[in-house]
C-alpha cells in the first residue's frame, strides 16, 4: 500500500506546485508587460501633448538666446515650468527632460547634470540618455536600466519624437521612470514561502532585479548564467529542476518578456527544492514510519502465532 500511495500521490503532488508557479509566472510577466505597454502609451500621448509640442521650441529659442538666466527663459519657465511639473506628479515620474533638435536639453523638471548639455556632441552623448535621444528622433524608444545620480537609485527612461501641427519635427522628450515600480510588482511573493524569488535577467546575463538573498546591490551588478536563464534567454518558456546563481537546487519557471520591444529580458520564479517538495517528503516520511509500524506489528503477531502452533503441535519443544 505504501508504494502504491507514493507511486500514485507524488506526481500530482509535483504537478500541483508546478501549476502554482507556472501561475505565478504568467501573472507577473503579465503585469510587467503591461507596465511597459502603459508607458509607451504615455510617452507617445506625452508627445503630442499641447502643452509639450507648444513649450519646446520656446524652451529653445529662450535658451539659445540667452541661457537659463535670460529673462526671456525665465519668463517661459514660469509660464509652462508648474504645468509640466504637475504632469510629472500625476503620472509618477522621475523627471521630465525638453531635447531640441540640435540635441542640447532645454528644459528639465528637475535641474540635473544633464541640463544645459548636449546630447549629440557632449559629455553624455554616448551615455543612455544620448543613445535613446538619437533614436529617439523617429521612433518611441525606452532604455535599460541605468543608474541616476540625482535620484541615487536606478531608472529607465522612455522617449518619443515631438512634432508640430504641419508635421515638423521639434524635438524629442524624455520621462525617467523610478526602478521602484518594477521592484514592487517582484517584490510581492505571495504563495512563494520562504525561499520563493522573483528576479529578471537581461541579454547580458547582469541582474535587473535586486536578490532576496544578498544583501549587496545585484542589479547591473550580479552575472548569472544557469541552465534557466540560457534556455530563456534563447526564447523558451519551461519548468524544471536547477541549480540556481547560489549553487542551490530549484524549481524554476522562466520565460522571456517578449513583448518589451526594446529590452530583451527574462524572468525568472524560483524556490528551493526542499520547501517545493516538502510535503512529499513529509508524505514519504510518514509512508515509511506506518509501513514500520505495520509491519513490526505484522512481525510480532507472526511471531507469537507460529510459536503458539509449534507448542501445540510439539508439546516437548522448549517454552
Amino acid at each position: 500500500m505504501g508504494p502504491l500511495t507514493y507511486k500514485s500521490l507524488v506526481p500530482a503532488m509535483k504537478d500541483e506546485f508546478a501549476n502554482h508557479l507556472i501561475s505565478v509566472r504568467e501573472i507577473k510577466k503579465l503585469q510587467i508587460q503591461n507596465f511597459f505597454h502603459e508607458r509607451y502609451g504615455d510617452i507617445h500621448i506625452l508627445s503630442k501633448n499641447p502643452l509639450v509640442v507648444q513649450s519646446l521650441p520656446r524652451f529653445s529659442n529662450a535658451f539659445h538666446s540667452g541661457g537659463f538666466d535670460a529673462p526671456a527663459y525665465k519668463q517661459v519657465d514660469t509660464y509652462y515650468g508648474p504645468l509640466l511639473e504637475h504632469f510629472l506628479r500625476q503620472h509618477d515620474y522621475n523627471n521630465l527632460f525638453l531635447i531640441d533638435t540640435d540635441g542640447d536639453v532645454v528644459f528639465g523638471v528637475k535641474r540635473d547634470e544633464y541640463i544645459g548639455t548636449n546630447l549629440t556632441t557632449g559629455e553624455y552623448s554616448s551615455f543612455s540618455i544620448g543613445e535613446l535621444f538619437k533614436e529617439a528622433l523617429h521612433n518611441v524608444k525606452f532604455s535599460d536600466l541605468t543608474w541616476c545620480e540625482e535620484s541615487k537609485d536606478f531608472i529607465f527612461m522612455g522617449a518619443a519624437p515631438v512634432y508640430d501641427t504641419t508635421n515638423k519635427l521639434l524635438g524629442v522628450v524624455i520621462a525617467e521612470t523610478s526602478y521602484s515600480a518594477i521592484d514592487a510588482i517582484l517584490s510581492q511573493r505571495d504563495g512563494l514561502g520562504e525561499t520563493g524569488e522573483i528576479y529578471i535577467i537581461g541579454d547580458d546575463n547582469f541582474m535587473r532585479s535586486k536578490s532576496r538573498f544578498l544583501t549587496q546591490n545585484t542589479i547591473l551588478k550580479l552575472e548569472i548564467n544557469t541552465k534557466a536563464t540560457q534556455d530563456a534567454l534563447r526564447g523558451n518558456t519551461d519548468i524544471q529542476i536547477v541549480k540556481d546563481y547560489r549553487n542551490i537546487p530549484v524549481l524554476s519557471a522562466y520565460t522571456p518578456l517578449d513583448n518589451l520591444k526594446d529590452v530583451n529580458w527574462v524572468l525568472l520564479i524560483e524556490i528551493d527544492v526542499k520547501e517545493a517538495f516538502y510535503s512529499i517528503l513529509g508524505l514519504k516520511t510518514n509512508l515509511i514510519i506506518i509501513g514500520t509500524i505495520i509491519g513490526s506489528i505484522t512481525g510480532i503477531y507472526l511471531y507469537f502465532t507460529l510459536r503458539k502452533k509449534r507448542i501445540k503441535y510439539n508439546p516437548s519443544a522448549p517454552s
